[in-house]
Formats: C-alpha cells, sequence, structure tokens
C-alpha cells in the first residue's frame, strides 16, 4: 500500500506557489484589518483634524513609495541568483523599515485618542507599525541567513521573494493609510 504525502513548506514546490501561498494570507489579513478600520473612521463622517501632522505623513509616504526601486532591484538580484547582492537592499529596506516604525510612533501624540479620528488612527497605524515590525525582522532574519549560510539561503531562495512581496503589500497598504487618514 502507498503512502500518502501531504508534503511539507520545505518540499521542492515551485517557487511561484510558495510566494502565493505566503502573499494572499497576509494580502487578505491586512485588507480585513483595513477596511474594518478604514470603514469605521470614513462611516463615521469625521474630517482630517487640524492636528494631524500632514508634512510627516507625506514624507513617509515618499520614503515608501521611493523603496519600491530597492525592492524591485532585490526581487531582480535575486531573480538571477545573485544573492549577496540583494542582501544590500534587503539592509536598505530594513532601515526604512525602522524609519516607518520611528515615523509611526512620531505621529501618535498629533491627534488625542479621545477624539473618533484619534482613536481610529492610532489603532490602525500601530497595526501598520506592527507590520512594519514584522517585515524589518524577516528582512534581519534573511540578511543574517544570507551572510551565515549562505547555502541554505539560496537553496530556499523564495523566503527572500516572500519578505520582498510582504515588503511591496506594505507599500500599497501605507499608501492607502495615508490617502484614507491625510487626505480624506
Amino acid at each position: 500500500m502507498a503512502v500518502e504525502n501531504t508534503g511539507s513548506l520545505m518540499d521542492p514546490a515551485p517557487e511561484r506557489a510558495k510566494r502565493g501561498a505566503f502573499f494572499f494570507p497576509m494580502l487578505f489579513m491586512g485588507i480585513i484589518c483595513a477596511a474594518w478600520d478604514l470603514g469605521r473612521f470614513l462611516w463615521g463622517g469625521m474630517g482630517v483634524p487640524k492636528g494631524v501632522d500632514f508634512k510627516t505623513g507625506a514624507v513617509l509616504t515618499v520614503i515608501m513609495l521611493l523603496s519600491m526601486g530597492p525592492m524591485l532591484g532585490a526581487r531582480g538580484k535575486l531573480s538571477r541568483g545573485q544573492d549577496k547582492a540583494a542582501l544590500g537592499n534587503f539592509m536598505l529596506l530594513m532601515v526604512i523599515g525602522i524609519v516607518m516604525i520611528a515615523g509611526i510612533i512620531f505621529t501618535w501624540g498629533a491627534v488625542p485618542i479621545a477624539t473618533g479620528y484619534g482613536g481610529i488612527y492610532d489603532a490602525t497605524s500601530g497595526w501598520l507599525g506592527l507590520y512594519f515590525v514584522a517585515v524589518t525582522l524577516a528582512f534581519l532574519a534573511s540578511i543574517m541567513k544570507g551572510k551565515r549560510v549562505p547555502a541554505r539561503f539560496g537553496a530556499e531562495r523564495w523566503v527572500a521573494h516572500n519578505v520582498v512581496s510582504f515588503w511591496g503589500f506594505m507599500v500599497l497598504l501605507w499608501t492607502v493609510f495615508f490617502i484614507v487618514f491625510y487626505l480624506a
């Protein structure tokens, strides 16, 4: 009788399947969280209060949009098998992630939580801050693996693709967040 193999995460499945398996649950979770919080904000009929720090939000958004260059560069390098070159892009994106976390924390004092807008802004930006912590730690883990065990990094390159895809997802979420919370 044949034994049926259910497989594992480390099986040699096509890289595209592994990237999709990681990206779509994250996308779904982010959309659900963002839609719930942003929906409450929009349905409340609140406008953007004057205390919102538009300059910081705009600078963070420009930084995120400019990070698409290193992100696409890392993707291309990983696709060509240039793992060591991709690690430089990972380091830059990790630093940008730290800047985003600091920027999010800096903006929390702009509007009091007691206001409807302030509470929803802090909750939503807090979720985004947690996403940035996750992706920054994922970049750090990828960098450490790439430097310490490059053969394993190359064999499991799909993990690095997932981290880069997650960053692209963060750019999308931050852009939507900026539009709704700063321009609505």
